[in-house]
């Protein structure tokens, strides 16, 4: 299939082969603003409105766990976020008790 897009004021044009239902064929393919038109050769273009085309998705980030120390008791999370954003770059971190001692836990981009 020869697909050719022209794209002028957002509106994109490709050729659907002989003219058999044209405009059905059209609007099944870009949706209801496309327009199928036959012309002097019996050819189906079909014209629609057309928009930038979206980039592909970027993968999932994949997190990793790390550790900046002890919490400290007075400050908690926002001190072990801050230390945590040091030591790691993209880095938060949270205070989470192990037995009785408060650690300092680390999510990072890796």
């Amino acid at each position: 299939m020869n697909v050719k897009n022209r794209v002028n004021a957002n509106v994109c044009s490709e050729g659907l082969g002989i003219c058999y239902q044209c405009d059905e064929r059209c609007k099944a393919r870009h949706g209801p603003t496309g327009q199928g038109m036959c012309d002097r050769y019996n050819l189906c273009t079909c014209n629609y409105i057309c928009g930038p085309v979206p980039p592909p998705p970027s993968p999932p980030t994949k997190y990793c766990s790390g550790g900046a120390g002890l919490c400290d008791i007075r400050c908690g999370n926002p001190c072990c976020n801050q230390s945590c954003a040091q030591k790691y770059p993209g880095g938060v971190g949270f205070c989470d008790s192990l037995a009785h001692t408060l650690l300092c836990k680390c999510q990072y981009p890796c």
